[in-house]
């Protein structure tokens, strides 16, 4: 049997990255459903630390990035990082490629990028990564050992890794620990999980349960800005506290997307039981600012007999 240890020197003067979520010299653990957010959320997390943005209202450390992605191709990743409103320096450093790459490769990437100056690793996806041999994720000595090859990376170079990986699609499954697929092996060998909790992949609205070893953990609800393409928390009105004719409307309007007609036509089509249509419009126009914060814009124009409104949801798909 071949033994192993699993050990990285953490300065406690010098240990965060980004306050309470990335922590220096670790392996963050980014986990969601396909379709749900986690290269968003990368690249988000990613360009904050390269330029010293805070994320999440949360201090962070300007720190020089890699962004190295073996899931979308290079013109994909400009196309995201360009609707977001995030500056890019010149120097942040990309690698694109769909394919598999083995470790050995990896180890010297890193290398050569940590004698340039780099620091932290976002590394899209962790699964694309080859070993010297297969290994099984649902068994503990396997799923450990290929983790203390990044420990010693961390122990070699200094370096800091937020990876990407899968959750399992069960949603009765309710421990972030256990939607990373496979056993709780991986979870329990990484430092801290930042799990995407999103029902659907069209949803602005969803939460952030981050769970770690290194620092007490915490759930944030956060948001998509539907102009600046960027996570933020979620300040807005909760939509229990929503009239509850905007409040239906900010349900299902994700789902229809867009849609044209008069206000009896919209009541009918989100299924609101009202008696004043008229008083439905009222209440519309009292919403404006409300709706924008939740993704939706309305607009009208006078017809001949009755006004026709426009109301368009923003979807963050694009984006996420």
């Amino acid at each position: 049997m071949k033994s192993y240890s699993i050990e990285t020197a953490f300065d406690v003067g010098d240990k965060f990255i980004v306050d309470n979520l990335i922590a220096r010299k670790s392996i963050s653990l980014i986990v969601a459903s396909p379709k749900k957010g986690k290269t968003a959320l990368g690249l988000n997390l990613g360009l904050c630390i390269h330029e010293g943005v805070n994320f999440l209202e949360q201090a962070v450390k300007k720190t020089k990035v890699v962004y190295y992605c073996n899931e979308l191709s290079g013109s994909l990743i400009q196309e995201r990082i360009k609707r977001l409103d995030i500056p890019c320096s010149a120097d942040m450093k990309f690698y694109e490629g769909t394919s598999y790459v083995d470790f050995e490769t990896f180890e010297a990437i890193i290398k050569n990028d940590i004698q340039e100056g780099y620091e932290v690793f976002v590394v899209d996806t962790f699964s694309k990564i080859k070993y010297d041999r297969k290994y099984n994720a649902n068994d503990y000595s396997d799923t450990y050992e290929i983790m203390a090859k990044y420990y010693e990376l961390i122990e070699k170079y200094g370096c800091t890794f937020i990876m990407m990986y899968h959750t399992k699609k069960d949603s009765s499954v309710k421990s972030v620990s256990e939607k990373v697929i496979g056993s709780q092996a991986l979870s329990g060998s990484v430092d801290t999980i930042i799990a995407i909790d999103k029902p659907s992949e069209f949803d602005t609205e969803f939460r952030l349960d981050v769970t770690s070893r290194l620092f007490e953990s915490k759930t944030y609800q956060v948001k998509i800005n539907p102009q600046r393409k960027i996570l933020e928390l979620d300040q807005i009105d909760p939509i229990e506290s929503l009239e509850p004719s905007i409040q239906r409307l900010v349900q299902m309007m994700p789902k229809l997307k867009e849609f044209e007609g008069t206000i009896v036509d919209i009541c009918s089509k989100i299924k609101l039981d009202i008696e004043s249509p008229q008083q439905f419009g009222r209440t519309i126009q009292r919403n404006k600012d409300v709706l924008m914060k939740n993704g939706i814009t309305v607009s009208m124009k006078r017809g001949k007999r009755n006004r026709i409104y426009t109301i368009k949801y923003l979807p963050e798909d694009v984006a996420y």
